[in-house]
């Protein structure tokens, strides 16, 4: 059943990703992938700069009320993220020198704008 709430949620999680990928253009990487899927799963980016493929999964929220956006990345959600990028790695034909597994953080606040956080895993 879809809610007023559930379409809040949506529409803030994409605008978070639109950001994040924006941050990341700005950063100078490559966005090869945007919500990639597969049996597995999904990752919200897949970013590559100098050799060093990034998985990132994008957590955006108004506050820090029910805990930090990157304490929303369980363990089970970490081992899906593991999963999909392997899915990945296995149909591209590139080569990296290294690969890294980030969350990025977006909290939105009212009239103050946005801060940005990127946070390990894995």
């Amino acid at each position: 059943m879809k809610t007023k709430e559930n379409d809040t949620a949506r529409t803030l999680g994409k605008l978070g990703e639109e950001l994040a990928e924006e941050l990341l253009k700005q950063e100078e990487y490559e966005i090869l992938a945007r919500n990639y899927r597969c049996p597995y799963g999904e990752i919200d980016l897949i970013a590559e700069k100098d050799g060093v493929l990034a998985f990132l999964e994008v957590k955006t929220r108004r506050s820090s009320r029910y805990g930090t956006p990157a304490e929303a990345v369980s363990g089970e959600k970490q081992r899906k993220i593991r999963q999909t990028a392997a899915s990945f790695l296995a149909e591209t034909d590139r080569h990296f020198r290294e690969m890294e597994f980030q969350v990025m953080e977006i909290t939105v606040r009212h009239l103050k704008g946005l801060s940005f956080q990127e946070v390990g895993i894995c």
